[in-house]
């Protein structure tokens, strides 16, 4: 029996970025090949040479959990930048190193 799934995300919600990481992720157990359609991600799973059936269905459970944590990761980040920045402009114009 050849075990493998493919698992849907909404485009709107999560960012290629964040499955792609969640895939490097996982590289170890699966592989992960990505397909857009009708604005979603179709991520085809498959277990890696050795991996069980059990070991399997962890593996993806364990990557939707990481893409789920990727995604907010990016989220978080780009809704903080502004403010990242803002600090780090007022940290270094303190410096003296304008020469004034």
């Amino acid at each position: 029996m050849e075990l493998e799934d493919t698992l849907i995300f909404d485009e709107r919600l999560f960012d290629a970025q964040a499955l792609q990481k969640a895939a490097y992720r996982s590289m170890n157990s699966l592989s992960v090949d990505f397909k857009i359609e009708d604005g979603q991600f179709l991520c085809r799973v498959a277990p890696n040479i050795g991996i069980d059936e059990p070991a399997f269905l962890s593996a993806v459970q364990e990557f939707k959990k990481d893409a789920l944590d990727y995604q907010l990761r990016h989220r978080l980040n780009l809704e903080t930048q502004p403010i990242k920045n803002l600090i780090l402009g007022l940290a270094f114009s303190k410096t003296g190193l304008n020469g004034e």
